[in-house]
């Protein structure tokens, strides 16, 4: 029944107003009976005085207390009271409905102050029917009388007696109706305003609905324009945000398996042609059939290192790979590096320098970062042209009294990268120079590899680069902190 959010929440706000109107009329009936008994209290007060002074006068003229409550029966129905005459003890002389004489009646008659002002005493008693009643007593005859002159013997006490009730029902009876009208009016509105507020938070999560529906079923081009201060306005910021990053993904997921479809289609066509050749006897000769061999051979190494390289990143993104956290001495591993790289200069006429003073640990792995910076260089000769010169400096580079960084730029003097290439340089399988073969062409994953190993050491690495004076790539790796 109630199967959508808009009609849960329009239940939900019913039951709270109900629960409210009924809350607020029980606290207006229990405030309405505390003041009803006040107000009953006041009458009893207001009619006990002139009663007791007429029960007084036909006391003189020895009627008996029967003979009197006869007298009183029209006044009591009149007040809708009930009147009690009582002896000093609580002994009930006469009463104007007539089950209660003879009987006795707890009332405190010996608690009546002497103060005429206020000659008399209230509170509640029970009375034979059962029925708990309000009463307020006072004595009939006059306090001057009664002292010293034989009128002690004849002192009779007079009881008023009402219901606690007869004041509410009368005071609800008055009120019923405008509590009703009242009470609809205040629902009326209520449910007006909750299903526009039902309404206004339900209309933007079925729009959402629909947009994630329409990303599952591959339309990946969905945006809400909710602009929102609340939880649905975030919510709506968060989706929009999700939906480019699926975007992005997927987009990178076709990207990639394009990629690596056209890295390993390269390879796997030339060894499939000079195996043939081979097979079918078109490399006839030592050296044709040396040279295919020799092209398999590099085709072959080339799709080993794609395959490590796509096995490293995946393993690195996915945080398979755990990074040591050990304090590095850099200008070791940078020394490593460039003595691993000085041949390979030397037979391409490069000069490689190395400036690398004595620096602050940084926390890492080494061999990671020996990775970065091995492919950073890989990359510099290979884009150097002879006579060129390739740079690596290394320098600390302080942010506080307590925070510093070691910089470390690999400079060369190659073509450059352009500027439209720039933006594109760390992402996998991208690379600037399209037109290079066989071993001296890379797969594009060097630089994404130590972008990541970078990132997880919580450092930065920035390329920047003019065509024809060179390329600088910058790596910035915090120091261990000092304690001082």
């Amino acid at each position: 029944m109630l199967t959508s959010l808009r009609s849960r929440l329009i239940a939900s706000y019913i039951i709270i107003i109900l629960i409210c109107l009924v809350l607020v009329s029980l606290a207006s009936i229990f405030l309405l009976s505390r003041f009803q008994t006040r107000l009953v209290f006041s009458g009893l007060v207001d009619a006990a005085v002139p009663t007791a002074l007429r029960v007084y006068n036909l006391l003189q003229r020895d009627l008996t207390p029967v003979e009197i409550t006869e007298l009183l029966k029209e006044q009591a129905e009149e007040q809708e009271i009930r009147i009690l005459l009582l002896t000093p003890q609580g002994r009930v002389l006469a009463d104007t409905q007539g089950d209660w004489t003879g009987k006795q009646a707890r009332v405190a008659l010996d608690e009546i102050p002497k103060d005429p002002k206020t000659s008399y005493v209230h509170g509640r008693l029970t009375t034979p029917n059962g029925d708990t009643q309000l009463y307020v007593a006072l004595q009939a005859t006059p306090l001057r009388l009664a002292a010293g002159s034989g009128e002690s013997q004849r002192l009779v006490f007079v009881a008023l007696l009402a219901s606690p009730r007869r004041g509410l029902k009368t005071i609800l009876g008055d009120l019923a109706w405008r509590f009703l009208q009242a009470g609809l009016a205040t629902l009326v509105i209520s449910l007006i305003l909750a299903l526009l507020i039902a309404r206004s938070i339900a209309k933007p999560l079925q729009r959402m609905t629909i947009a994630t529906e329409e990303i599952a079923r591959g339309n990946y081009d969905q945006t809400l324009d909710i602009i929102s201060p609340d939880e649905v306005g975030r919510l709506a910021a968060s989706f929009n945000t999700m939906a480019r990053e699926v975007k992005a993904s997927r987009q990178a997921q076709r990207d990639f398996v394009a990629n690596v479809s056209h890295e390993l289609k390269t390879p796997l066509t030339s060894i499939q042609g000079f195996s043939q050749a081979i097979l079918n006897g078109t490399a006839d000769d030592e050296v044709n059939r040396h040279r295919a061999v020799e092209i398999i051979s590099s085709e072959t190494s080339r799709m080993s290192r794609l395959v490590d390289e796509l096995l490293d990143l995946a393993r690195i993104e996915s945080g398979q790979v755990e990074m040591l956290r050990e304090p590095v001495d850099l200008a070791k591993i940078l020394g490593a590096c460039v003595e691993k790289f000085a041949l390979r200069a030397e037979e391409g006429n490069i000069e490689l320098e190395l400036d690398a003073p004595a620096l602050p640990p940084v926390t890492g792995d080494k061999d990671r970062l020996a990775q970065v910076f091995t492919n950073l260089l890989e990359n510099a000769l290979k884009h150097t042209p002879p006579t060129g010169k390739v740079t690596v400096k290394a320098q600390e580079v302080r942010k506080g009294t307590r925070t510093s960084t070691v910089e470390i730029t690999v400079t060369d003097t190659g073509a450059g990268i352009p500027s439209e290439d720039l933006e594109h340089i760390f992402e996998r399988f991208y690379q600037v120079d399209k037109s290079r073969a066989g071993r001296d062409r890379g797969v594009g994953l060097g630089l994404t590899i130590a972008k990541q190993i970078v990132e997880a050491h919580e450092g930065t690495i920035d390329i920047e680069s003019v065509r024809d004076l060179g390329t600088k790539i910058t790596v910035s790796l915090p120091v261990v902190k000092r304690s001082y």
